[in-house]
């Protein structure tokens, strides 16, 4: 990973975090935009954590530059601003991962690991208010049942694994899965997950945790 803030001190923190996981490392730290591309070139790393306020260069030019250089980096935004038109707009220019700073130690592994993990998924961790601001008011009501299927699809289970996992038939988890896509309103098992965490179906303290839910 490769660690963009101009706090030291934050990053110090972040840092020590990292240093606990066996399957992380922090392979450079930058205090700007400018200097997260440069090193993004050199280092190539899977995830790049962003901050969004820095000098010379902020989150917009540094999330393009990093992209362009690096493009197979997933770039985090971890900021202490939860503002939907600032989410809409750095998730628009292609970060993968928009964290508010307030999450908890878990949380910011748990969305480091995801957004590494699996393919063309965004991981938000906002207020309520903000996710209600980004998709609208009107929540999504799913079963006991479909919230298990739903949380074991986000952690990338098979069909057959979940089958397995809820000692169902492959048969009934399509059955579930077929209603959860029509009450999300999605057609794809990417676009569920992008769904489920932004409305705060499935949070990242679900995702940490093994199996599924009760």
């Amino acid at each position: 990973m490769l660690l963009v803030d101009d706090h030291a001190l934050f990053r110090e923190g972040v840092v020590e975090i990292f240093a606990a996981e066996d399957d992380m490392r922090v392979v450079g730290e930058a205090e700007n935009g400018a200097e997260a591309v440069a090193l993004a070139e050199r280092e190539e790393p899977d995830v790049v954590l962003l901050d969004v306020e820095m000098p010379v260069m902020g989150a917009e030019g540094a999330i393009e530059g990093i992209l362009r250089t690096s493009p197979s980096s997933k770039v985090l935004v971890l900021t202490m601003y939860d503002e939907p038109r600032l989410v809409r707009k750095l998730l628009a220019l292609g970060a993968h991962a928009y964290i508010v700073k307030n999450a908890t130690r878990e949380e910011l592994v748990t969305a480091v690991r995801t957004v590494h993990r699996v393919e063309d998924r965004v991981v938000l961790s906002v207020s309520r208010s903000t996710a209600d601001r980004l998709e609208g008011s009107e929540r999504v009501t799913l079963s006991r049942r479909e919230l298990e299927v739903l949380l074991l699809m986000v952690k990338a289970m098979s069909n057959k694994q979940i089958a397995c996992c809820l000692e169902i038939s492959d048969g009934t988890v399509k059955r579930h899965l077929t209603n959860i896509y029509a009450k999300l309103d999605v057609t794809s098992r990417a676009d569920a997950a992008k769904q489920a965490l932004i409305s705060g179906l499935v949070t990242f303290r679900d995702l940490s945790e093994p199996g599924g839910r009760g």
